[in-house]
């Protein structure tokens, strides 16, 4: 007698079936992710291999010494430098995110389909003109006898200026993130919640709140490795008072002071690994709370 199939023979050709349908997704994707890693580990190679040698008068030589990275180290302009960087990474991340959130939940929020796609034009837009031309124009209205120059007219060449343009420049790579987010949300929970007698407060708090953290955390880590890798906006409006990493990295370069620049690149990938560390163990014990 020959009974049903049983489960473990009904789910084998399911399976079978899956793998046959993600092969062709990873052979699409493989060209990129190769090219991508190969240049990734090309690059870094390379300055670790520049770091570690001696450059005189433009030419390198000796090939393992540690002598820049101990000058490098024992430079306090450079330590400078770094904490200028780390803190406009962490402003600019902070007043982006608190711009960025209630501008996705009001697109999130609008009805008429038309009028998020206008508004999703107007946030993303900017991406379309070059951010040197986005940090020209805000040179022009933050100069004297600009649009904004009497009002802050002491911002330009200080930080405040920076800190205004750069949150102009990353204000559409906070808002995908938080915007993805929100709309995982069904809105049977904030309905649900609201028949139980939450106020409109206490459903934000409770609810919508802490489901969206992974998405604020999401657009916070991606403003802040853009912001500290930034070099024109740093560059155009700090006129030289606001010095960032990328920026004596360029200076080094081209001084011909390949060793320095080497070492700098390489301090600067190693801050942006270790913050994508940090973001990524919040996000993780967040997501292990929420579980639980």
């Amino acid at each position: 007698m020959t009974g049903q199939p049983s489960g473990a023979g009904l789910v084998a050709p399911a399976t079978r079936l899956t793998r046959r349908r993600r092969n062709p997704a990873a052979l699409l994707v493989l060209p990129g992710v190769v090219y991508l890693a190969i240049a990734f580990v090309t690059v870094v190679a390379l300055l670790i291999s520049y770091s570690v040698r001696t450059e005189k008068t433009s030419v390198l030589f000796a090939p393992f010494d540690l002598g820049t990275w101990s000058t490098a180290l024992g430079d306090s302009y450079l330590w400078s430098t770094i904490g200028t960087t780390l803190r406009l990474g962490l402003i600019v991340s902070l007043i982006t995110v608190l711009v960025a959130y209630p501008l996705a939940w009001c697109i999130q929020t609008m009805r008429r389909g038309w009028a998020a796609a206008a508004m999703l034009f107007v946030v993303f837009s900017p991406i379309l003109v070059s951010v040197v031309v986005r940090s020209y124009g805000w040179q022009l209205l933050l100069r004297t006898g600009g649009p904004f120059g009497d009002t802050f007219d002491s911002w330009l060449y200080h930080e405040p200026g920076v800190i205004l343009a750069l949150v102009h420049v990353e204000l559409p790579f906070a808002v995908f993130p938080i915007l993805s987010s929100i709309r995982t949300i069904p809105p049977e929970y904030t309905e649900a919640a609201a028949d139980l007698g939450a106020s409109a407060m206490q459903r934000f708090r409770k609810v919508l709140l802490p489901l969206t953290v992974p998405g604020l955390l999401s657009a916070m880590q991606l403003v802040f490795t853009l912001t500290i890798s930034a070099f024109a906006t740093p560059a155009l409006l700090g006129g030289g008072r606001v010095t960032v990493l990328a920026q004596t990295i360029y200076q080094n370069i081209q001084l011909l002071a390949w060793p320095l620049a080497a070492v700098q690149a390489v301090l600067l990938l190693v801050i942006t690994l270790v913050v994508l560390s940090l973001f990524a163990l919040v996000t993780r014990l967040i997501g292990g709370g929420g579980a639980r």
